[in-house]
Formats: structure tokens, C-alpha cells, sequence
């Protein structure tokens, strides 16, 4: 029998070419759904009135997105980020061309075992910062709540790799 191995999704790490130092809070996503049809109904019977039923897969959902949620800041591995974002999206005013298809990074979804160990990793190709959500206003009256900014990544290709 293979050994059974629980991961807990409290230790990870997301990380990007030559940023590794976020503090990271959450990551979410990507997300895989079978659509499955027909096996709720009978299709027909046969000997000994034993029923049949057949599903089957009615499409794929594939939604290939992370949304990476950090430590706001203006540090070096924040402002990377920041910077990276700003190389790949023009102006909202001024408009112009970006640097988006140079800019294109790869990442690393890190899944540690209870013993600080990697698990497993799920590596990305081609990601590329989408909406970005950075704090407004943090006042005393928010006192014990954490400045956070939060990062929507598309990706053309994942891989589990470990």
C-alpha cells in the first residue's frame, strides 16, 4: 500500500522569477470542473431488471487564473511586483504601448509536508499580472488589520512538477 501523505494548506509558497520574498497570504485558484450528464436517468433495463445508466462528460470549465494576496508595501519584492505590473499595462490615460509580451515570468506553487519538506509543486508558464486590488485607506480605526494587495496572474501552462 502507497503511504498516504496529508498536506495542509496553511504552509506554501507562490513564487516568481526573481521575486521571492512576498509575504504571501493567500493564493487561489486555478480551477478544473467536470460537467457530467445522463447519469441521474436510466437508460434502459436488462436481465434480471438490473437498471443502467450512463454519464457522461458534457464539457470541461477551465479557468486559468491565480489570485496571489500579499503584504502591502513599497519593498523591494512589492515594488517588483508593482513595477512588473506597470511594465506589462499602459497608461490609463496616456495609453501607449507596454512591454506585456517581454514581460511574461514563470512561477512556482510550493505545498510543504508537516516537516518543512516540499511536497509538491505546480509550475507556470508565461504568467502575466491581470486586476490588481492595492489598499486604500488603512485608518487607526482598522487597528490589528493587515495592509494587503491583491494580484489576479494568468497563465498559459501549469505543471505539476513534484
Amino acid at each position: 500500500m502507497a503511504d498516504i501523505q496529508y498536506l495542509t494548506n496553511s504552509k506554501f509558497y507562490f513564487e516568481i522569477d526573481g521575486i521571492t520574498g512576498l509575504v504571501i497570504k493567500s493564493v487561489n485558484g486555478p480551477e478544473i470542473e467536470m460537467e457530467v450528464v445522463g447519469g441521474d436517468t436510466a437508460i434502459g433495463v436488462t436481465k434480471d431488471a438490473k437498471t443502467q445508466t450512463q454519464a457522461t462528460i458534457a464539457g470541461v470549465k477551465y479557468n486559468s487564473t491565480i489570485t496571489l494576496t500579499y503584504v502591502a508595501g513599497n519593498e523591494s519584492d512589492q515594488k517588483k511586483l508593482s513595477d512588473w505590473y506597470n511594465d506589462c499595462h499602459p497608461d490609463a490615460y496616456s495609453g501607449g504601448a507596454s512591454k506585456a509580451m517581454d514581460s511574461r515570468k514563470t512561477g512556482k506553487l510550493s505545498i510543504y509536508n508537516p516537516d518543512g519538506k516540499e511536497a509538491m509543486r505546480f509550475d507556470f508558464t508565461d504568467l502575466f499580472p491581470g486586476n490588481k486590488q492595492q489598499v486604500s485607506t488603512l485608518g487607526v480605526d482598522q487597528s490589528g488589520n493587515l495592509a494587503e494587495d491583491t494580484l489576479e496572474l494568468y497563465f498559459t501552462k501549469v505543471v505539476r512538477a513534484v
